[in-house]
Protein backbone atom coordinates (compact mmCIF):
# COMPACT_ATOMS: atom_id res chain seq x y z
CA UNK A 1 0.00 0.00 0.00
CA UNK A 2 2.95 2.68 0.88
CA UNK A 3 4.48 1.32 -2.37
CA UNK A 4 1.38 2.38 -4.02
CA UNK A 5 0.98 5.72 -2.46
CA UNK A 6 4.45 7.18 -3.05
CA UNK A 7 3.92 5.67 -6.81
CA UNK A 8 0.84 7.76 -6.88
CA UNK A 9 2.08 11.00 -5.14
CA UNK A 10 5.68 10.69 -8.00
CA UNK A 11 3.20 10.39 -10.44
CA UNK A 12 0.73 13.51 -9.87
CA UNK A 13 4.17 15.62 -8.86
CA UNK A 14 5.69 14.36 -12.21
CA UNK A 15 2.19 15.66 -13.92
CA UNK A 16 2.17 18.62 -12.43
CA UNK A 17 5.87 19.28 -13.40
CA UNK A 18 5.19 17.99 -16.93
CA UNK A 19 2.11 20.93 -17.04
CA UNK A 20 4.57 23.70 -15.55
CA UNK A 21 5.92 25.62 -18.00
CA UNK A 22 9.04 28.17 -18.72
CA UNK A 23 8.39 31.56 -17.72
CA UNK A 24 8.68 33.87 -20.71
CA UNK A 25 8.36 37.59 -20.91
CA UNK A 26 4.84 37.51 -22.67
CA UNK A 27 3.85 35.48 -19.28
CA UNK A 28 5.54 37.84 -17.14
CA UNK A 29 3.17 41.13 -18.77
CA UNK A 30 0.09 38.91 -19.46
CA UNK A 31 0.51 38.23 -15.68
CA UNK A 32 1.03 41.46 -14.41
CA UNK A 33 -1.88 42.97 -17.11
CA UNK A 34 -4.17 40.16 -15.36
CA UNK A 35 -3.46 40.94 -12.09
CA UNK A 36 -3.92 44.98 -12.23
CA UNK A 37 -7.18 44.68 -13.98
CA UNK A 38 -8.13 41.88 -11.21
CA UNK A 39 -6.83 44.37 -8.36
CA UNK A 40 -8.61 47.42 -10.00
CA UNK A 41 -12.34 45.62 -9.35
CA UNK A 42 -11.92 45.69 -5.69
CA UNK A 43 -11.23 48.57 -3.07
CA UNK A 44 -9.29 47.54 0.33
CA UNK A 45 -6.10 46.90 0.44
CA UNK A 46 -6.71 43.62 2.22
CA UNK A 47 -8.94 42.89 -1.00
CA UNK A 48 -6.18 43.83 -3.21
CA UNK A 49 -3.64 41.61 -1.36
CA UNK A 50 -6.56 38.97 -1.79
CA UNK A 51 -7.16 39.53 -5.69
CA UNK A 52 -3.36 39.43 -6.35
CA UNK A 53 -2.17 36.16 -4.29
CA UNK A 54 -4.99 34.30 -5.92
CA UNK A 55 -3.55 35.14 -9.29
CA UNK A 56 0.12 34.34 -8.73
CA UNK A 57 -1.27 31.26 -7.12
CA UNK A 58 -2.31 30.44 -10.52
CA UNK A 59 0.64 31.56 -12.15
CA UNK A 60 2.73 29.88 -10.32
CA UNK A 61 0.95 26.28 -10.87
CA UNK A 62 1.80 26.63 -14.70
CA UNK A 63 5.11 28.56 -14.27
CA UNK A 64 7.94 27.01 -13.35
CA UNK A 65 8.68 29.49 -10.49
CA UNK A 66 11.27 27.90 -8.88
CA UNK A 67 13.27 28.45 -12.38
CA UNK A 68 12.78 32.01 -12.54
CA UNK A 69 16.36 33.72 -13.82
CA UNK A 70 17.65 37.14 -12.20
CA UNK A 71 16.21 39.34 -15.18
CA UNK A 72 12.71 37.88 -15.28
CA UNK A 73 13.22 39.07 -11.81
CA UNK A 74 13.74 42.46 -12.74
CA UNK A 75 11.26 42.15 -15.64
CA UNK A 76 8.26 41.25 -13.51
CA UNK A 77 9.50 44.59 -11.32
CA UNK A 78 9.21 46.20 -14.17
CA UNK A 79 6.02 44.97 -15.66
CA UNK A 80 4.84 45.35 -12.40
CA UNK A 81 5.40 48.83 -12.19
CA UNK A 82 4.68 50.90 -8.79
CA UNK A 83 0.99 49.70 -8.43
CA UNK A 84 1.82 45.84 -8.01
CA UNK A 85 5.27 46.77 -5.90
CA UNK A 86 4.59 45.82 -2.58
CA UNK A 87 2.87 42.65 -3.75
CA UNK A 88 5.18 41.35 -5.80
CA UNK A 89 7.80 42.01 -2.75
CA UNK A 90 5.85 39.68 -0.40
CA UNK A 91 5.12 36.88 -3.00
CA UNK A 92 9.00 36.84 -4.29
CA UNK A 93 10.37 37.45 -0.78
CA UNK A 94 10.49 33.19 0.24
CA UNK A 95 11.59 32.93 -3.51
CA UNK A 96 14.83 35.06 -3.22
CA UNK A 97 15.32 34.24 0.13
CA UNK A 98 15.92 30.38 -0.86
CA UNK A 99 17.58 31.05 -4.58
CA UNK A 100 20.12 34.14 -2.70
CA UNK A 101 21.84 31.01 -0.30
CA UNK A 102 23.29 29.29 -3.82
CA UNK A 103 23.15 32.40 -6.08
CA UNK A 104 24.83 35.94 -5.22
CA UNK A 105 22.56 37.83 -7.95
CA UNK A 106 19.64 36.73 -5.78
CA UNK A 107 21.28 37.99 -2.84
CA UNK A 108 21.69 40.94 -4.20
CA UNK A 109 17.78 40.93 -5.42
CA UNK A 110 16.61 39.84 -2.22
CA UNK A 111 18.33 42.79 -0.77
CA UNK A 112 16.81 45.35 -3.75
CA UNK A 113 13.25 44.04 -3.32
CA UNK A 114 12.63 42.83 0.59
CA UNK A 115 9.58 44.19 1.59
CA UNK A 116 11.86 46.38 4.34
CA UNK A 117 13.83 48.14 2.38
CA UNK A 118 12.35 51.51 1.15
CA UNK A 119 15.58 52.89 -0.49
CA UNK A 120 17.23 53.47 2.97
CA UNK A 121 19.25 50.65 4.86
CA UNK A 122 17.98 50.35 7.86
CA UNK A 123 18.01 46.59 9.09
CA UNK A 124 20.46 44.30 9.84
CA UNK A 125 18.44 41.75 7.66
CA UNK A 126 19.12 44.17 4.55
CA UNK A 127 22.94 44.39 5.60
CA UNK A 128 23.15 40.29 5.78
CA UNK A 129 21.66 40.37 2.36
CA UNK A 130 23.69 42.45 1.05
CA UNK A 131 26.57 41.38 2.89
CA UNK A 132 25.93 37.80 1.29
CA UNK A 133 26.29 39.08 -2.47
CA UNK A 134 29.39 41.42 -1.51
CA UNK A 135 31.09 38.47 -0.56
CA UNK A 136 30.59 36.56 -3.01
CA UNK A 137 33.60 34.02 -4.36
CA UNK A 138 32.23 35.51 -7.88
CA UNK A 139 31.72 39.54 -7.32
CA UNK A 140 33.66 40.10 -9.86
CA UNK A 141 31.69 38.26 -12.84
CA UNK A 142 28.13 39.47 -10.77
CA UNK A 143 29.60 43.16 -11.32
CA UNK A 144 30.54 42.41 -14.87
CA UNK A 145 27.11 40.80 -15.83
CA UNK A 146 25.28 43.64 -14.15
CA UNK A 147 27.24 46.76 -14.34
CA UNK A 148 23.95 48.70 -12.35
CA UNK A 149 24.36 46.15 -9.17
CA UNK A 150 27.06 48.08 -7.53
CA UNK A 151 25.99 51.24 -8.74
CA UNK A 152 22.48 50.75 -6.89
CA UNK A 153 24.87 49.35 -3.77
CA UNK A 154 27.20 52.94 -4.18
CA UNK A 155 23.34 54.94 -3.78
CA UNK A 156 21.85 52.71 -0.71
CA UNK A 157 25.55 53.09 1.28
CA UNK A 158 24.53 57.13 1.08
CA UNK A 159 21.84 56.58 3.26
CA UNK A 160 23.04 54.16 6.02
CA UNK A 161 22.90 54.81 9.60
CA UNK A 162 25.95 55.34 11.72
CA UNK A 163 25.59 52.04 13.19
CA UNK A 164 25.44 49.95 10.55
CA UNK A 165 29.10 50.51 9.41
CA UNK A 166 29.81 48.67 12.83
CA UNK A 167 28.41 45.79 11.66
CA UNK A 168 30.86 42.74 11.92
CA UNK A 169 32.37 42.03 8.82
CA UNK A 170 30.68 44.89 6.81
CA UNK A 171 33.17 47.63 6.00
CA UNK A 172 35.28 44.75 4.94
CA UNK A 173 32.80 44.12 2.65
CA UNK A 174 32.40 47.42 1.18
CA UNK A 175 36.07 47.46 0.76
CA UNK A 176 36.03 44.23 -1.40
CA UNK A 177 33.77 46.18 -3.97
CA UNK A 178 35.80 49.17 -3.73
CA UNK A 179 38.79 47.45 -4.53
CA UNK A 180 37.14 45.41 -7.49
CA UNK A 181 36.87 46.51 -11.69
CA UNK A 182 33.95 48.75 -11.44
CA UNK A 183 32.20 50.03 -14.50
CA UNK A 184 31.92 53.80 -14.98
CA UNK A 185 28.58 54.11 -13.95
CA UNK A 186 29.43 52.86 -10.35
CA UNK A 187 32.91 54.81 -10.28
CA UNK A 188 31.05 57.84 -10.81
CA UNK A 189 29.19 57.12 -7.79
CA UNK A 190 31.69 56.12 -5.64
CA UNK A 191 32.26 59.01 -3.42
CA UNK A 192 28.60 58.45 -2.13
CA UNK A 193 30.22 55.38 -0.81
CA UNK A 194 33.24 57.27 0.84
CA UNK A 195 30.92 60.20 2.10
CA UNK A 196 28.71 57.81 4.14
CA UNK A 197 31.59 56.90 6.09
CA UNK A 198 33.37 60.13 6.90
CA UNK A 199 29.90 60.64 8.53
CA UNK A 200 30.62 58.20 11.07
CA UNK A 201 32.98 60.02 13.58
CA UNK A 202 33.66 56.19 15.46
CA UNK A 203 34.67 54.34 12.09
CA UNK A 204 38.03 52.75 12.67
CA UNK A 205 40.12 54.75 10.93
CA UNK A 206 41.53 52.39 8.61
CA UNK A 207 38.54 51.49 7.00
CA UNK A 208 38.06 55.09 6.32
CA UNK A 209 41.46 55.50 5.08
CA UNK A 210 41.25 52.51 2.73
CA UNK A 211 37.69 53.11 1.01
CA UNK A 212 38.95 56.63 0.40
CA UNK A 213 42.15 55.76 -1.39
CA UNK A 214 40.15 52.73 -3.25
CA UNK A 215 37.98 55.46 -4.36
CA UNK A 216 40.85 57.76 -5.23
CA UNK A 217 42.10 54.97 -7.47
CA UNK A 218 38.98 54.10 -9.05
CA UNK A 219 38.40 58.12 -10.70
CA UNK A 220 42.42 58.12 -11.43
CA UNK A 221 41.89 54.47 -13.65
CA UNK A 222 38.37 56.30 -15.05
CA UNK A 223 39.98 59.49 -15.75
CA UNK A 224 42.70 57.87 -18.05
CA UNK A 225 40.14 55.57 -19.94
CA UNK A 226 37.84 59.19 -20.31
CA UNK A 227 37.63 61.09 -23.90
CA UNK A 228 34.47 63.07 -22.58
CA UNK A 229 35.78 66.44 -21.08
CA UNK A 230 32.82 66.40 -18.54
CA UNK A 231 33.25 63.44 -16.94
CA UNK A 232 37.45 63.84 -16.47
CA UNK A 233 36.63 67.10 -14.86
CA UNK A 234 34.08 65.27 -12.59
CA UNK A 235 36.98 62.82 -11.76
CA UNK A 236 39.56 65.28 -11.22
CA UNK A 237 37.08 67.09 -8.69
CA UNK A 238 36.10 64.01 -7.07
CA UNK A 239 40.10 63.35 -6.68
CA UNK A 240 40.52 66.93 -5.08
CA UNK A 241 37.88 66.29 -2.62
CA UNK A 242 39.41 63.03 -1.77
CA UNK A 243 42.49 63.83 -1.28
CA UNK A 244 41.78 67.24 0.71
CA UNK A 245 42.06 67.55 4.55
CA UNK A 246 38.38 66.46 5.46
CA UNK A 247 38.63 63.32 3.48
CA UNK A 248 42.19 62.95 4.79
CA UNK A 249 40.63 63.26 8.34
CA UNK A 250 43.65 65.97 8.60
CA UNK A 251 41.19 69.40 8.96
CA UNK A 252 40.20 69.54 12.75
CA UNK A 253 43.59 70.48 14.63
CA UNK A 254 45.32 71.56 11.03
CA UNK A 255 45.14 75.41 9.76
CA UNK A 256 42.10 76.43 7.75
CA UNK A 257 41.87 75.86 4.30
CA UNK A 258 42.26 79.17 2.43
CA UNK A 259 39.58 81.36 1.06
CA UNK A 260 39.10 83.77 -1.27
CA UNK A 261 36.44 86.75 -1.15
CA UNK A 262 35.31 88.21 -3.86
CA UNK A 263 33.30 90.69 -1.78
CA UNK A 264 32.36 91.03 1.50
CA UNK A 265 28.96 92.86 3.08
CA UNK A 266 28.10 94.00 6.84
CA UNK A 267 25.37 96.16 8.13
CA UNK A 268 26.32 99.54 10.02
CA UNK A 269 23.66 101.73 11.03
CA UNK A 270 21.21 102.07 7.69
CA UNK A 271 24.10 101.01 5.64
CA UNK A 272 25.78 97.97 4.38
CA UNK A 273 29.70 98.20 3.88
CA UNK A 274 32.75 96.16 2.26
CA UNK A 275 34.73 95.35 5.24
CA UNK A 276 38.12 94.80 3.34
CA UNK A 277 38.80 91.04 4.21
CA UNK A 278 40.07 89.59 1.06
CA UNK A 279 41.05 86.03 2.46
CA UNK A 280 40.26 84.21 5.72
CA UNK A 281 43.63 85.27 7.13
CA UNK A 282 42.87 88.06 7.08
CA UNK A 283 40.46 87.35 10.60
CA UNK A 284 43.80 85.75 12.14
CA UNK A 285 43.54 86.80 16.25
CA UNK A 286 39.45 85.92 15.79
CA UNK A 287 37.38 83.32 16.51
CA UNK A 288 35.52 82.60 13.54
CA UNK A 289 32.29 81.08 12.77
CA UNK A 290 32.16 79.99 9.38
CA UNK A 291 28.40 79.57 8.08
CA UNK A 292 28.25 77.81 4.57
CA UNK A 293 24.87 78.87 3.05
CA UNK A 294 23.09 79.95 -0.42
CA UNK A 295 19.99 82.40 -1.05
CA UNK A 296 18.02 79.09 -2.02
CA UNK A 297 18.75 76.76 0.97
CA UNK A 298 15.48 77.02 2.94
CA UNK A 299 16.98 75.51 5.89
CA UNK A 300 19.85 78.40 5.63
CA UNK A 301 17.47 81.08 5.67
CA UNK A 302 15.62 79.07 8.60
CA UNK A 303 18.89 79.71 10.24
CA UNK A 304 19.12 83.44 9.88
CA UNK A 305 17.88 83.72 13.29
CA UNK A 306 20.06 81.71 15.61
CA UNK A 307 23.20 83.39 13.65
CA UNK A 308 21.57 87.03 14.57
CA UNK A 309 21.16 85.93 17.94
CA UNK A 310 25.23 84.98 17.65
CA UNK A 311 26.35 87.91 16.45
CA UNK A 312 24.29 90.26 19.07
CA UNK A 313 25.59 87.59 22.07
CA UNK A 314 29.43 88.28 20.77
CA UNK A 315 29.01 92.10 19.94
CA UNK A 316 32.11 93.95 20.60
CA UNK A 317 34.36 90.63 21.38
CA UNK A 318 37.03 89.06 19.05
CA UNK A 319 34.74 86.55 17.66
CA UNK A 320 33.63 87.05 13.86
CA UNK A 321 30.22 85.30 12.43
CA UNK A 322 30.61 84.52 9.14
CA UNK A 323 28.18 83.85 6.11
CA UNK A 324 30.28 82.37 3.49
CA UNK A 325 28.14 81.57 0.21
CA UNK A 326 29.74 81.93 -3.29
CA UNK A 327 27.72 82.75 -6.74
CA UNK A 328 25.10 80.83 -8.59
CA UNK A 329 24.06 82.77 -11.43
CA UNK A 330 20.59 83.64 -10.09
CA UNK A 331 19.94 85.47 -6.45
CA UNK A 332 16.66 84.06 -5.15
CA UNK A 333 15.61 87.74 -2.91
CA UNK A 334 13.65 86.41 -0.21
CA UNK A 335 11.98 89.80 0.78
CA UNK A 336 10.60 90.79 -2.57
CA UNK A 337 9.47 86.68 -3.47
CA UNK A 338 11.65 86.69 -6.42
CA UNK A 339 14.58 85.40 -8.44
CA UNK A 340 17.18 87.31 -10.04
CA UNK A 341 18.89 85.85 -13.04
CA UNK A 342 22.77 86.85 -12.85
CA UNK A 343 23.93 84.66 -15.25
CA UNK A 344 27.57 85.39 -16.48
CA UNK A 345 26.89 88.92 -15.03
CA UNK A 346 28.66 88.53 -11.19
CA UNK A 347 28.44 92.43 -10.44
CA UNK A 348 24.60 92.25 -10.81
CA UNK A 349 24.34 89.25 -8.22
CA UNK A 350 26.54 90.93 -5.79
CA UNK A 351 24.93 93.92 -5.70
CA UNK A 352 21.99 92.08 -4.71
CA UNK A 353 23.31 91.53 -1.22
CA UNK A 354 23.09 95.00 0.39
CA UNK A 355 19.23 95.09 -0.08
CA UNK A 356 18.94 91.55 0.95
CA UNK A 357 20.94 91.88 3.79
CA UNK A 358 18.79 94.70 5.21
CA UNK A 359 15.17 92.86 4.24
CA UNK A 360 16.17 89.78 6.13
CA UNK A 361 17.60 91.79 9.25
CA UNK A 362 21.13 90.07 8.38
CA UNK A 363 23.47 91.66 11.17
CA UNK A 364 26.49 89.47 10.80
CA UNK A 365 29.46 89.71 8.15
CA UNK A 366 27.90 87.93 4.64
CA UNK A 367 31.62 86.97 2.25
CA UNK A 368 31.59 85.81 -1.05
CA UNK A 369 33.81 83.15 -1.85
CA UNK A 370 35.85 82.75 -5.02
CA UNK A 371 35.73 78.26 -4.01
CA UNK A 372 32.54 77.24 -4.37
CA UNK A 373 30.28 77.07 -1.59
CA UNK A 374 30.40 73.42 -1.58
CA UNK A 375 34.14 73.29 -0.71
CA UNK A 376 35.33 70.23 -0.66
CA UNK A 377 38.41 71.38 1.69
CA UNK A 378 36.31 71.96 4.05
CA UNK A 379 33.47 69.16 3.32
CA UNK A 380 30.43 70.98 2.69
CA UNK A 381 28.36 68.10 1.73
CA UNK A 382 25.52 70.25 1.92
CA UNK A 383 24.12 73.48 3.48
CA UNK A 384 24.09 74.83 6.19
CA UNK A 385 27.38 73.95 7.15
CA UNK A 386 29.23 75.43 10.30
CA UNK A 387 32.68 75.33 11.03
CA UNK A 388 34.13 77.46 13.94
CA UNK A 389 38.15 78.37 13.51
CA UNK A 390 40.49 79.39 16.83
CA UNK A 391 42.75 82.67 17.00
CA UNK A 392 45.47 81.06 15.33
CA UNK A 393 43.55 80.30 12.45
CA UNK A 394 42.83 76.18 12.83
CA UNK A 395 39.83 73.92 12.35
CA UNK A 396 38.31 73.03 15.80
CA UNK A 397 35.27 72.36 14.98
CA UNK A 398 33.59 71.11 11.41
CA UNK A 399 30.17 70.60 10.47
CA UNK A 400 28.93 70.87 13.87
CA UNK A 401 25.07 70.21 13.90
CA UNK A 402 24.22 71.77 17.46
CA UNK A 403 22.12 74.66 18.86
CA UNK A 404 23.19 78.08 20.18
CA UNK A 405 23.73 77.35 23.16
CA UNK A 406 26.30 74.52 22.17
CA UNK A 407 27.60 77.30 19.75
CA UNK A 408 28.49 79.85 22.32
CA UNK A 409 30.12 77.11 24.51
CA UNK A 410 32.52 76.09 21.73
CA UNK A 411 33.38 79.47 20.47
CA UNK A 412 34.03 80.58 24.24
CA UNK A 413 36.19 77.77 24.92
CA UNK A 414 38.28 79.36 22.39
CA UNK A 415 38.51 82.94 23.68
Amino acid sequence: MRRRYIAAAFFAFAVLAAQAKKITDESIKSFCRDVNAAIMTVATDDAKQAKFDDEAKKWGQVNELNQITDEQVEALFDAGGMTLDKYMRRWLEPILAQRAETDASFAFLQWKYMPENDGFMHSDKEIAALMRFLNDDGLQQQIDRHPAYTQEVMEALSTMKDANWHTQGFPEAVIRMMQSKLPESSVMECVKAFNSVARVDVIDATYRETIRKACVSQYEMLEKSLENARKQKTCRENIKYLNGPFACGTLVGSLAPELHFLRAFKQEGDEVANPAIKTLADLKGKVVLLDFWGTKCVPCVQAFPEMAALQKHFEGKDVVILGVTSLFGYFVDTPNHRTVQCRNNPEKELNCFPAYMKGMDVNWTIAVSEEDVMNTDFGVLAIPHVTIIDREGKVRHNAINVDNEEKIKLIEELL
